[in-house]
């Protein structure tokens, strides 16, 4: 789903509810003669308010309360924007708003690893690295759960197979999700192929492979490093992902099983040096062995 097409669901389904409210409101003016009466007057009244005409302020007042009690006898609440950032408009200062990458990203399967969540892990299952396990988890917990107010917007998990990097990152996407914001997780594969989407296509959808990534709250790319290495596309995208999500304060989450020599042998210095940005990015090697093979 694109951000317009997001965007136009979005307000349609205000202006829906708006339409219902406002045929259950005829009805019930006409089934509920009090209701009629006393809508009537009040109206009367403040069109006479509205044209400067002197009113009885506390017969005002007295009917505004008894005309909202009787709205709420016979249910009519009227509906509220479902965003109160944007009102349901779909837009907030000039740009998409966040409902609308989040309704959009949604709609595409947007995260390809397991959900876990945080309260549930069993740290048993690391032995003798526990309380390094349960320091790191409760790391990238309170990066979670303090976004955006916190200094670090880039997540690395390296180490080798099976020691619990693709576990945490499903943590972290939970924790996000619940929270309200939009999460989109991808393999290194997945991601190359909407880079090279991109690169080659040049019809009016050439946007939706790139603008979620880069405008979702939490993007979350699963094993780094294997991925081919396309010519004018991996590097090239990948920087740009990243260099534009840190500049807007997103929150990036990376797994990989390469070492930091090895991404930087692979990707060079550009991206090395955005991933591992003291100032931004929380990097861990995770040292566990292979959990799966105890099971």
């Amino acid at each position: 789903m694109t951000y317009k097409e997001a965007a136009r669901l979005i307000a349609s389904d205000y202006t829906r509810r708006k339409q219902a409210y406002q045929q259950d409101e005829q009805t019930a003016l006409e089934q509920d003669a009090e209701f009629l009466a006393c809508e009537k007057e009040l109206r009367a009244l403040l069109f006479n308010e509205v044209q400067g005409k002197p009113i009885d302020k506390k017969k005002l007042a007295a009917l505004q309360k008894s005309n909202a009690q009787m709205r709420k006898r016979l249910g009519l609440v009227p509906p509220a924007p479902a965003c109160k950032i944007c009102n349901d408009t779909g837009r907030h200062n000039g740009k998409f708003c966040e409902c609308v990458v989040r309704l959009s990203v949604q709609n595409e399967s947007n995260v390809s690893i397991p959900l876990h969540d945080f309260e549930a892990v069993d740290f048993s299952v690391y032995g003798e690295h526990e309380p390094a396990y349960r320091k790191l988890f409760d790391d990238v917990r309170t990066i979670c759960t303090l976004y955006p107010k916190n200094k670090k917007r880039c997540i690395v998990l390296s180490g080798n197979t099976g020691n619990g990097k693709t576990y945490l990152a499903g943590c972290a996407a939970n924790e996000m999700l619940q929270r309200g914001m939009s999460v989109l997780a991808l393999t290194a594969f997945a991601a190359n192929n909407r880079f090279l989407k991109y690169h080659t296509c040049f019809d009016a959808d050439k946007a939706s492979y790139l603008d979620p990534m880069l405008d979702c709250t939490l993007l979350i790319i699963d094993d780094l490093g294997t991925e081919s290495i396309l010519k004018n596309v991996t590097n090239e995208y990948l920087y740009l992902i990243l260099n534009e999500r840190n500049l807007a304060g997103k929150l990036t989450l990376f797994t990989t099983n390469l070492t930091p020599n090895a991404i930087l042998n692979r990707y060079g210095d550009r991206i090395y040096s955005r991933l591992f940005d003291k100032s931004l990015t929380y990097a861990k090697s995770l040292s566990a062995p292979d959990i799966r093979k105890a099971f």
